[in-house]
């Protein structure tokens, strides 16, 4: 008798499971040429945003913090801590933004990839073509990431705009984590879905139905976007985690459909 699990939430140790194998997964023989090209390209762009950073960065917080009124003097070091860590917060995911934008070709082919290996097939199902397939499909891959900044943008400027409220702005960093986590969560899920060419939209809702592990796998990942190399490799391993989420999914939905 087969169990319907449809309904059953993904535990957030489900989740976590999943980087860790995701991890795994794109270091192995069979996905460890898709990750190469990513992890040149991750480095590049961080290294250039890291650069500019460092070099712009004080300058204007001091610029900012000479605006303050007097009364507020004795919050400046308070103030410049949390803005220094939203600021840096906001460069680091701009520049991790611009990369996964350029690198997302590559992506769509390790998920494909990894997808396979997951299902123990040559390619993802659906897609029969293989590499001139996914090749093919790169200005569609474009602009489903177009697609994802006009999700992305307007609660990027409403933190944004937070952030430079004084008084409000010392929450600013806890939105920008909340934010993050539920954008990187819905990034990297995001390329199997689209390798089959599912909605933005649906895939949204299977995140909402799923909301608290998608917030814990996305938590994860934007804190290990901050540490130094291990962010050259996170960006893969998520994508492959969330291909994993997205095979889970899909094993619900077959069960679900095979009982109605």
């Amino acid at each position: 008798m087969i169990k319907d699990s449809s309904n059953q939430e993904i535990s957030i140790w489900n989740m976590v499971g999943y980087l860790g194998s995701g991890l795994q997964l794109a270091l192995s023989k069979e996905c460890r040429l898709y990750v190469v090209i990513p992890i040149i390209i991750n480095f590049l762009v961080l290294a250039l945003g890291g650069y500019l950073v460092v070099q712009t960065i004080s300058g204007f917080l001091q610029q900012y913090l000479d605006l303050l009124p007097e009364w507020l003097n004795f919050l400046s070091y308070v103030l410049w801590i949390f803005l220094a860590l939203t600021m840096g917060f906001v460069f680091c995911y701009i520049f991790s933004t611009v990369a996964t934008i350029i690198a997302s070709p590559f992506y769509g082919m390790l998920a494909e990839k990894a997808e396979g290996v997951i299902r123990g097939a040559p390619f993802a199902a659906g897609s029969d073509d293989g590499f001139a397939a996914v090749i093919k499909d790169v200005p569609r891959v474009i602009k489903r990431e177009l697609r994802k900044m006009a999700y992305y943008l307007p609660r990027v400027i409403a933190c944004l705009i937070i952030s430079f409220i004084p008084v409000i702005n010392v929450i600013s960093p806890i939105l920008w984590f909340l934010l993050a986590a539920w954008m990187m969560c819905i990034q990297y899920v995001d390329y199997p879905y689209d390798n089959h060419k599912i909605s933005f939209d649906d895939m949204k809702k299977d995140l909402q139905n799923q909301r608290l592990a998608s917030f814990v796998m996305g938590a994860v990942i934007s804190l290990a976007m901050t540490v130094p190399i291990l962010n050259l490799v996170i960006p893969p391993a998520a994508v492959c985690a969330g291909t994993k989420y997205y095979v889970e999914m899909q094993k619900r939905y077959t069960i679900d459909v095979a009982l109605r």
